[in-house]
């Protein structure tokens, strides 16, 4: 009976202290939770050399309603290019584990030189949205008129209604 007694004891002490261990708060966020608008800024901006940041810039997150999600930035300038930019980027999933994303998005980035039929662009996008702060960055390797080049900017940005 001692014998019974104490391996009940040494199993109680096990399962108590593992669950323990494990026992870290999980936060799992919900569509509502995310979706809005963030203001925030460009804070980094590369198109053939470094650029200036560029603010304010808004994206507005929705939820496609299957955990997926779509980051859009109306036309924006950088700088004194002659034309304009837009993100669409679509179809997003945002991990519950650990809040981070990462998509090859097509089509994600529109490109409007002097009013002209914009250029579209696929973009690889990675970051991560947790606590009403969205950080992500946008990176486009491609070609305008033969010219091969490479963008990559970065959006910093809080939840409007957590402002």
């Amino acid at each position: 009976m001692k014998k019974l007694m104490f391996i009940m004891m040494m199993l109680l002490g096990f399962v108590a202290t593992s669950s323990s261990v494990y026992a870290q708060s999980v936060s799992v966020q919900s569509a509502e939770d995310i979706e809005g608008s963030y203001t925030g800024s460009l804070t980094k901006v590369y198109m053939n050399g470094d650029k200036s940041p560029v603010s304010p810039i808004e994206t507005v997150v929705t939820s496609n309603g299957d955990g997926t999600y779509n980051f859009h930035i109306d036309a924006f300038k950088v700088g004194k290019m002659p034309g304009t930019i837009t993100v669409d980027a679509k179809n997003i999933e945002i991990s519950s584990a650990n809040s981070a994303f990462t998509a090859t998005c097509t089509n994600a980035v529109k490109l409007k030189i002097l009013g002209v039929f914009p250029a579209t662009y696929t973009a690889y996008v990675t970051g991560s949205i947790e606590n009403g702060k969205l950080i992500y960055t946008l990176t486009v390797n491609a070609e305008y008129s033969s010219a091969p080049f490479t963008a990559i900017v970065t959006f910093e940005g809080n939840r409007a209604s957590d402002l």
